[in-house]
């Protein structure tokens, strides 16, 4: 798992972010914050996941607790492998909010890592009721049905993505299916032709999805 992806949806305000504004001006606030979320968020793709820790120690009151912020900490603790940290921010979250998508999916990965496959499905099921057109919730249903050796819920699953979807989820799940057959040489096929159509960059996450789950 390099990013969780949904993370980036709280991001919007980044854009025209100021360093040097008065304190007292709520905007100048806001874009304050959009600044500090910028580049905390890109110190955590670079891997630095401390630094962006460090940016968000430093922000006062309320700021500290703005529920992007909160769920940009929780990504970051996940990253650096403080799965306990983060579920309970993640907790907190939803708690202020049970309707903040990223904070949910970003929980069910936090289950996922931490070994509940069970808890995971059940909790990316749930978000998929919510937007059953989502293809990377489909492909995360797919992958804990695999996870826990539903092979023919899995196959289900998979026949439910389309091979010219927004995401190369479709040619994951196929490689993946094909590996678990033993058939390594259609696999690499399909994670071939994945990369080939949509670039090194939208496979990443699907990379380092598979291979956090062991597959």
């Amino acid at each position: 798992m390099r990013l969780l992806p949904v993370l980036l949806l709280v991001m919007s305000l980044a854009a025209r972010a100021q360093d040097a504004v008065p304190a007292d001006d709520p905007l100048a606030e806001q874009q304050r914050l959009a600044g500090v979320l910028r580049r905390a968020t890109a110190d955590y793709e670079q891997g630095d996941y401390r630094q962006a820790l460090t940016r968000l120690d430093a922000l006062p009151g309320a700021a500290a607790g703005d529920l992007s912020v909160l769920n940009l900490r929780a990504a970051t603790l996940t990253k650096a492998g403080e799965y306990e940290q983060a579920a309970r921010i993640f907790e907190e979250i939803l708690r202020a909010n049970p309707d903040y998508f990223p904070a949910a999916f970003n929980a069910a990965e936090v289950q996922f890592l931490r070994g509940d496959r069970e808890g995971a499905l059940e909790t990316f099921r749930r978000l998929r009721q919510r937007d059953p057109q989502n293809e990377l919730l489909r492909f995360k249903v797919f992958l804990c049905q695999i996870a826990l050796g539903r092979d023919g819920e899995a196959e289900r699953t998979a026949r439910a993505m389309q091979p010219t979807g927004a995401t190369p989820s479709w040619f994951y799940a196929s490689a993946l299916l094909a590996r678990r057959q033993g058939d390594e040489r259609q696999a690499s096929k399909n994670l071939q032709a994945a990369r080939a159509l949509y670039g090194a960059d939208a496979c990443r996450l699907f990379d380092e999805s598979v291979a956090t789950a062991g597959l």
